[in-house]
C-alpha cells in the first residue's frame, strides 16, 4: 500500500513427529516396530498425503481469514526443492568445518524414540522419590567408610562409574548406626546439618575427622550392585577410574544433597563431560524406548518410569540410606510432554559454540519488538550449546551423509541432487529424496583415507525439523534452487518476521544459526514477537478444562474483520492476552459506527445534490471554516501517527488511533458542529462538509484496509459508487495510501 514490492510467500512445516504420529493414528499402527512392518515406502507417502490435505485445509482457513499472501506458490518442506535447500546447509556447514558426528549423552524422549535438542525441552515442576545411597570405601586407611550420594534419578544408579567431588570444600567422617552396624559415612561438612540433623534424626553428630576434598581424589569405592552382575568388573580392566572419586568443582555445589555426586557418564551431559576428561566411557544400556537390555537383573525395566524397583534393588542390597519426597524442575519433552531420560548416541551436531560472540553482536544489531524479545534471545545465545541436527525417525529431509560401511570416519557428505548423481554414477535424477529412494542409493568409490574400494551406505538418520524451519529464509526465496545470487542478495536478510513468545529457542534460534552457518551473516532485520491467547481469566486454554475456543467460532460469532480488528488492537508484543467477548462486542459495535457515518454522508450528498471538490482546492480557495481545519489537522496527525506505529511495529497501537479519529473526530464532534451547515443553504458549506468528510473516511478506510480489509473494501467500494467523479475514488484502495501533511 505503500508502493513497496513486498514477497510474502506462504509456507508449511510438514516433516516431524506430529505428522508421524497423526498417519500412524490414521493406519491403526503404533511404534517403530509396526511401521517397519507397515512398510516404509507406503508410510511415507501416507505421511506426504496427511500433509497435502492438511495443508489445503489451512490454507482455506488463512484465504478466509483475509490473509493476502501469494497462495499459488507456498513453498513446502516436504519437496525435493526444499529439501535440496536443507542439504545445502549442511554441505557449507561441513566445507566450514562446522558438521560433526559425535557420541554424546543425549536427553531423549522414550516415548517417541529420539534424542532432544536443548531447545526441545520443555521443563516441568515435578515431584520425585530422591534417594541418598552409600558406596563402600575400599582404601584400608577408611576402615568400614562410606561415601555417601544422592540423586533424584534412582534408575541411574545401575550405571553409575565414579563420584564427583568438589577440592575446595571441607568433609567430614561422621559416625552413625546403620541398620544396626556403625558406620563412617563421608559427605560435605555444610551439609551435615542438613542431612544427618534434620534428615536422619541425629541431634549430636559425632564428627570423627575432617578434611579437604581434594584428599578425596582417587579414593576407590565398591558399587553397590558389584555382587549381583559381573559388568563392573569388565569395566574397571578397561577403565582403571571407574568407581573413583574424581573432582568435578563445577558440578558440585553446597545446595542439597552431600557434596558427593553420583557420575553415570552415559546418563548426563555433565557425567558425560566429567567421565570424558578422566577417561570414563559412557555406560548405559537403556534401549531407544527406554528400555534396560542385556544387564541382569535389570533387564526390561524402564528408565525413570520404574524408579521403584530400583529404589528396591538398592534397599535390598544395603545402599538405600535414606528417601524423600523432592520437588524440583524437570525436562520434558515438547512433543510428547513426558519426563526425558538420558541415553548415550551417536548424532550429528553443528558447531557452534565458538560463534557466541559473533551471534550476539549480530543481534544488538536486530530491532526486536519488544525489546525484552531480544535481550532474552541474546541471553540464550550466550549460553549456547552445539546443536544436535539429527533424529532416529522416518518422516524428515534424510541426513545426506553417506559413511564407508567398514569405516564409519570415512564419509562423504552431499550438498545437492546434482552431486548425488555425479557420485553414485545415477542415470537420473530422483524425483523424491526420503528415505525410501536415498537409502536404496549405495555405491562403491576409492576412499580418500585408505585408497581401497569400500562401499558407502547413507546414516540411518533423519534431520531435526527445525533444519526445515532454519532454511526458510533462503528455501522461500528459492534458494540454491535457481542460482541466482543477485536475486537472493536483493531479499536477503529477510526484512520482517513474526512469531510467538516460544520461538526464542526455536525458529529465531535455527534461522541465525543456519543463516551465519550458509551466509556467515543473519537471517532477518525486525522480529515482532506476539504472546498467546488465554481465556478471560487467565488461563492457559485447553480441552481438558472446557475453556478451549477456536478461531472459527469466534468468526461464526462476530465475523473475519471483528475478529482482526480485536486480535490486532488488544495484543501488547510478548505479552500474553486474555480473550474477552465483551471487547469484541464492543470491536463489532465500533465497526458498525464507521459504516453509519459512510450512510450519513451518503445520505447527505443525495439530499443536497451537491458534487465534492479535492480538499486540496477548498483550502487553497479558503472554502473551510475552522472546524474543517481541525478534522484536517486531526487526520493528518492520525496518518503520521499510524504510520509510525506501522514503521516501528507497534501494530497494537493501530486500532486506538483510528478509533480516536473516526469516532471521536468525525462522529462525536465534527458532525455535531456541522449538523446545520450540512443542511443549511450555503452551497459552500455544504460542499465543505461532504468533501471533508469523503476524504476522511477514505483515508479512514484505507487505515483500516491492513486490519479489516473485507470492511475497508466494502466501505471504498461504497463510495466510490457514490461518488464517481471524486480524484479519491478513481484508484483502487489497495494502492492508495495517504501521506500525511504537516499543515
Amino acid at each position: 500500500m505503500t508502493g513497496h514490492n513486498v514477497a510474502d510467500r506462504p509456507g508449511y512445516d510438514m516433516h516431524g513427529l506430529p505428522t508421524e504420529k497423526a498417519t500412524e493414528k490414521e493406519l491403526k499402527i503404533n511404534g517403530r516396530d509396526e511401521v517397519l512392518a507397515y512398510g516404509i515406502d507406503k508410510y511415507i507417502e501416507e505421511c506426504r498425503h496427511l500433509c497435502i490435505k492438511n495443508m489445503a485445509e489451512m490454507t482455506k482457513t488463512f484465504q478466509y481469514m483475509a490473509v493476502w499472501m501469494d497462495w499459488d506458490h507456498p513453498y513446502m518442506s516436504i519437496t525435493r526443492d526444499y529439501m535440496e535447500g536443507e542439504w545445502f546447509l549442511i554441505k557449507e556447514a561441513h566445507k566450514k568445518g562446522r558438521l560433526y558426528p559425535g557420541e554424546k549423552t543425549m536427553t531423549w524422549d522414550a516415548a517417541n524414540g529420539t534424542a532432544l535438542a536443548k531447545h526441545e525441552l520443555e521443563y516441568k515442576k515435578v515431584t520425585d522419590e530422591a534417594i541418598y545411597v552409600r558406596f563402600k570405601v575400599l582404601s584400608g586407611e577408611w576402615t568400614n567408610s562410606y561415601l555417601v550420594i544422592w540423586t533424584t534419578t534412582p534408575w541411574t544408579i545401575p550405571f553409575n562409574l565414579a563420584i564427583m567431588v568438589h577440592t575446595g570444600l571441607t568433609y567430614v567422617q561422621v559416625k552413625v548406626n546403620h541398620h544396626g552396624e556403625d558406620q563412617n559415612w563421608i559427605l560435605c561438612k555444610d551439609l551435615v546439618e542438613d542431612f544427618i540433623v534434620k534428615k536422619i534424626g541425629v541431634e549430636k553428630p559425632d564428627i570423627q575427622k575432617e578434611f579437604s576434598g581434594e584428599s578425596l581424589k582417587g579414593l576407590a569405592y565398591q558399587h553397590i550392585f558389584e555382587d549381583i552382575t559381573d559388568v563392573y568388573k569388565k569395566l574397571k580392566k578397561e577403565m582403571p577410574k571407574v568407581h573413583t572419586v574424581v573432582a568435578a568443582n563445577e558440578f558440585v555445589n553446597t545446595h542439597t544433597g552431600t557434596g558427593l555426586v553420583h557420575c553415570a557418564p552415559g546418563c548426563g551431559p555433565e557425567d558425560y563431560e566429567v567421565g570424558y576428561r578422566n577417561g570414563i566411557r559412557p555406560f548405559n544400556t537403556v534401549d531407544v524406548v527406554g528400555v534396560f537390555r542385556d544387564f541382569s537383573p535389570f533387564t526390561g525395566l524402564l528408565a525413570r518410569k520404574n524408579d521403584p524397583d530400583f529404589i528396591n534393588f538398592i534397599d535390598k542390597s544395603k545402599g538405600l540410606v535414606y528417601k524423600h519426597q523432592y520437588e524440583h524442575e524437570y525436562p520434558h519433552g515438547d512433543r510428547s510432554k513426558e519426563g526425558v531420560i538420558y541415553r548415550t548416541t551417536k548424532q550429528w551436531f553443528f558447531k557452534v559454540e565458538d560463534l557466541k560472540d559473533k551471534l550476539v553482536e549480530q543481534n544488538d544489531k536486530i530491532k526486536w519488538v519488544p525489546d525484552s524479545a531480544g535481550n532474552a534471545f541474546k541471553s540464550w545465545l550466550k549460553n549456547l550449546r552445539d546443536n544436535s541436527i539429527s533424529k532416529q525417525r522416518f518422516w524428515g529431509t534424510p541426513v545426506p551423509v553417506w559413511e564407508n560401511v567398514d569405516d564409519p570416519s570415512d564419509y562423504l557428505v552431499i550438498g545437492s541432487v546434482k552431486e548425488l548423481v555425479e557420485v553414485a554414477g545415477l542415470k537420473e535424477e530422483p524425483k523424491d529424496i526420503h528415505i525410501p529412494t536415498v537409502d536404496k542409493i549405495v555405491f562403491k568409490r576409492i576412499s580418500s583415507k585408505d585408497g581401497k574400494e569400500h562401499e558407502y551406505r547413507r546414516v540411518p538418520d533423519v534431520l531435526d525439523v527445525w533444519v526445515d524451519a532454519g532454511t526458510a529464509s533462503w528455501n522461500s526465496l528459492e534458494f540454491p534452487l535457481l542460482k541466482d545470487k543477485a536475486f537472493l542478495d536483493k531479499w536477503y536478510p529477510i526484512d520482517f518476521i513474526v512469531e510467538g513468545r516460544d520461538q526464542i529457542r526455536g525458529w529465531f534460534n535455527l534461522l541465525h544459526i543456519a543463516s551465519n552457518l550458509a551466509f556467515d551473516g543473519p537471517a532477518f532485520k525486525n522480529v515482532y514477537m506476539h504472546g498467546f491467547v488465554q481465556d478471560s481469566m487467565g488461563r492457559k486454554m485447553s480441552k481438558s478444562i472446557g475453556n478451549y475456543i477456536l478461531p472459527s467460532e469466534v468468526i461464526n460469532a462476530f465475523g473475519v474483520d471483528c475478529m482482526r480488528y480485536y486480535f490486532i488492537g488488544a495484543a501488547n508484543p510478548g505479552l500474553d492476552m486474555n480473550y474477552n467477548p465483551n471487547s469484541i462486542k464492543a470491536v463489532r459495535k465500533n465497526l458498525n459506527i464507521f459504516w453509519n457515518l459512510f450512510s450519513y454522508l451518503k445520505a447527505t450528498a443525495d439530499a443536497t445534490e451537491v458534487e465534492t471538490l479535492p480538499v486540496s482546492q477548498l483550502v487553497k480557495d479558503k472554502k473551510l471554516d475552522m472546524e474543517e481545519e481541525y478534522v484536517l489537522s486531526k487526520l493528518h496527525s492520525t496518518l503520521k501517527k499510524v504510520n509510525a506505529s506501522l514503521d516501528g511495529f507497534r501494530f497494537g497501537e493501530v486500532p486506538p488511533l483510528i478509533e480516536d479519529f473516526l469516532l471521536n473526530t468525525i462522529s462525536h464532534t465534527y458532525l455535531q458542529l456541522v449538523w446545520e451547515k450540512a443542511s443549511g443553504d450555503s452551497e459552500d458549506g455544504k460542499i465543505a462538509v461532504v468533501s471533508v468528510v469523503l476524504e476522511s473516511l477514505i483515508f479512514g478506510a484505507t487505515l483500516l484496509a491492513p486490519l479489516v480489509p473485507i470492511f475497508a473494501e466494502k466501505v471504498y467500494q461504497n463510495m466510490k459508487a457514490t461518488f464517481p467523479s471524486s480524484p479519491l475514488c478513481k484508484d483502487c484502495l489497495l494502492y492508495t495510501s495517504p501521506s500525511p501533511r504537516d499543515s
